[in-house]
Parts: structure tokens; C-alpha cells; sequence
């Protein structure tokens, strides 16, 4: 298995964020983080802007007027998260890449009356992850082009291309994301579907999701224990090696 392979398989991830973790710096490894952060950069960049998206057409000018209603990358980077510190953890001893990006900031009481507060939060939640599964379906129709026109062998070609690396990056965030545990946008939308009468489990995760996350995150690495996010997603990324064995 390539190190890429292992970065994209070996990672824990905020909600518009991946951690991977890396072979030790060499060169071939820093070739490698350099492509993650990339496509990681270009996958939160339009992850944000969807949420952005969603709330302006909602009614709510708050991510218009804080410049998130753009496609440039840059508005949605966070200096820490997206920059400094997957570039110092890229090259540090123990090859770990983690990052984030910048959150959009929404104020639902501008939502457009025909949607409840819970049903216009849910929408703009799941935008997010929606731009990672249809950019995870635009690099399957990119590679699938690229295939047909002789330029890419899917059969040969290894975990490390930067065009496959972007395909299993976006269902990883588009499935992690739909965790439903707060502060993930899964639980905004599971929020949405328990409705009023099951509030009480909503507090619940809110109050306790973020612990919950870091234990789901850090156990197995810590305790090696089985990853309960690692059987969550596994699917989605199964399916995913599957479209990409139809298009070969």
C-alpha cells in the first residue's frame, strides 16, 4: 500500500478538516503531504463556500458580508489549520498532517420564512459535505476522460496521483462530515430530523459531542481499539473504489 494510501486511510478530521498520517519526512513524503494539503485546501475552499452558499440563498447575508461567498480559497483558509500547521506537522518526525478551515458564520433568524430555523440550519449544514461528494463525482468523471483519452491507466495507476488522491480526500470529508455528532454537520442535520420532541438528544451531543469526537478520533490511535468512525465511513469509501473500478 503507497504512503498516500496510508495518509488518506490513517486520518482524523474536524468538520471541514483531515488529519493523515505520513510515513517519516523524505522526500517522496513531503511529495505526498504537499498533494494532500493541495487538495485539501481546494476541497475545504468549496466545502466552505457550499455552507456559504446555502445561507445566502436562505436569506442570510452574514457570509456575503464577511466575504465566504466566493470560490477563492483563500477566503476559507484558516492561517493555523490550513497553513501553518499542516506545513510544520508535514515536516516534523512524526509525519502527521492535520488542518481545518475557517467556519462560515450564519444567522438563521435571516432564513427565508418557508423553512423552519432547525430545517434552514440542516440545509446549510449538509451543503457542506454535498460539494465533497459532487467534487468526489467530478474527479471520477475527470478520471474517467482522462482514462478514455489514454492519459490515466485506473487499473496501474497508484494512490499517490494527485487527481485520486482528491477523489478519496472529498469522500472522506463528505463522509466524516455526516457524523451525526456535533460540532459535525451531521449533527445539525441530525438535529433537523429528531424534530422538537427529541430536543433532549440534541443538547446532549451538543453539550457532549466534541468529547465524544476526540474519544472516537484518538482511541484507536491511542488505545488501539477498532475505529467506530473507520466502520462509519469504510463504506462510503468502498463504493468509492467500486465507481472507480467501473470507469477503468
Amino acid at each position: 500500500m503507497s504512503p498516500i494510501l496510508n495518509a488518506l486511510f490513517g486520518w482524523a478530521a474536524t468538520p471541514a478538516g483531515v488529519m493523515v498520517a505520513l510515513s517519516v519526512p523524505n522526500t517522496e513524503s513531503l511529495r505526498n503531504a504537499g498533494i494532500v494539503v493541495i487538495c485539501m485546501i481546494l476541497a475545504i475552499g468549496v466545502h466552505e463556500f457550499a455552507h456559504a452558499y446555502a445561507a445566502h440563498k436562505l436569506g442570510d447575508p452574514t457570509p456575503e458580508g464577511q466575504g465566504r461567498l466566493t470560490l477563492n480559497p483563500i477566503a476559507h483558509m484558516d492561517p493555523i489549520g490550513t497553513l501553518a500547521l499542516p506545513f510544520v506537522l508535514g515536516l516534523s518526525a512524526n509525519g502527521m498532517l492535520f488542518g481545518w478551515g475557517k467556519p462560515v458564520q450564519h444567522q438563521p433568524r435571516n432564513f427565508t420564512r418557508k423553512v423552519s430555523l432547525r430545517a434552514g440550519t440542516a440545509i446549510v449544514a449538509f451543503a457542506g459535505p454535498l460539494s465533497n461528494l459532487l467534487q468526489a463525482g467530478v474527479a471520477l468523471l475527470i478520471a474517467f476522460g482522462m482514462a478514455k483519452l489514454g492519459y490515466l491507466d485506473l487499473r496501474t495507476a497508484g494512490f499517490d496521483h494527485p487527481l485520486l488522491v482528491y477523489y478519496y480526500l472529498n469522500l472522506i470529508l463528505f463522509a466524516f462530515n455526516l457524523v451525526p455528532i456535533h460540532p459535525l454537520d451531521g449533527g445539525k442535520v441530525l438535529a433537523w430530523l429528531l424534530g422538537p420532541k427529541y430536543s433532549h438528544i440534541d443538547l446532549f451531543l451538543e453539550r457532549y459531542g466534541g468529547m465524544i469526537l476526540i474519544v472516537l478520533i484518538f482511541a484507536p490511535l491511542a488505545l488501539g481499539v477498532p475505529s467506530v468512525l473507520g466502520y462509519l465511513i469504510s463504506p462510503v469509501i468502498d463504493l468509492g473504489r467500486y465507481a472507480l473500478a467501473a470507469v477503468a
